[in-house]
């Protein structure tokens, strides 16, 4: 079931967020990870219209979570926001980053967004997999991004909602 997120959740989400900085996962190229305190600043700036949901099953155990996130700060990009979705390794490849921007999909529209972003890595395949039934490849940033040495392909989709 999905929920807003709330600071409370702060240690879930580091937990799952650190974990796509694992070799051969390709979802970040963050060098340090995330801290609990670090979550909390970022979730404070994450209220509408970038909303921040976390994912739980039985139990209240959060197993994932999803956000919009501004574009830009330029002026002219005031309806478009970035998707990003992290899952618990464990729970992976079960549906629920399909879910996932299911459910981003529809809250951007009820707030009122006209596009939405997802970036990837090119070898995060089933990030990119799971967002083909909503978004639409529009660009490939070739080698942007230096991830343990190795350079990576960064891709970039949009949804258009209005």
């Amino acid at each position: 079931m999905f929920r807003r997120a709330t600071y409370a959740d702060a240690d879930d989400m580091a937990k799952i967020y650190n974990q796509a900085m694992k070799p051969d996962t390709f979802a970040l190229s963050q060098i340090a990870p995330d801290t609990p305190n670090e979550r909390v600043a970022w979730l404070r700036e994450h209220q509408d219209p970038f909303p921040a949901f976390v994912y739980e099953i039985e139990n209240s155990k959060v197993i994932g979570w999803c956000s919009l996130s501004r574009f830009s700060v330029r002026p002219e990009y005031t309806d478009v926001a970035e998707t990003s979705r992290y899952i618990d390794e464990n729970h992976r490849g079960k549906g629920l980053g399909k879910l996932m921007l299911s459910h981003l999909v529809e809250a951007a529209t009820n707030l009122g967004f006209r596009l939405l972003v997802l970036r990837s890595y090119e070898r995060n395949t089933r990030s990119l997999r799971s967002a083909n039934p909503f978004f639409r490849r529009v660009a490939v940033l070739h080698e942007a991004a230096c991830i343990q040495g190795e350079w990576h392909n960064d891709v970039w989709l949009w949804k258009k909602l209005r």
